[in-house]
């Protein structure tokens, strides 16, 4: 079975430095919901401000396409999932789950 993105919502979970430019990039092709549990940063996103200056205000206005949300329920409609959420490491290398979990 072959996936075509065009008619598949996608989700971008964690709008950090990786997710947010990626949910901006396909935002503006695609049905994309941006998912980050900081409603700080949902809000000003949602007003085409990005605090960390990753992304221009002038790309984040033309991803058309691209809602973001702190609400887990907004993510049911979605069929493709990218999970960009922090996995830092201990003293001895092991990643730190706890981001993928929460």
């Amino acid at each position: 079975m072959k996936l075509s993105l065009l008619n598949q919502p996608i989700a971008v979970i964690g709008l950090g430095y990786v997710g947010l430019p990626l949910a901006v990039e396909l935002g503006k092709q695609f049905a994309v919901t941006g998912f980050d549990i900081n409603p700080e940063r949902v809000a000003a996103l949602q007003q085409d401000c990005d605090n960390t200056l990753e992304v221009p205000p002038s790309d984040l206005a033309a991803a058309i396409h691209l809602r973001y949300s702190t609400d887990p329920a907004a993510l049911r409609a979605c069929r493709v999932f990218i999970v960009t959420v922090p996995t830092p490491v201990d003293h001895v290398n092991r990643p730190d789950m706890g981001p993928l979990i929460a």
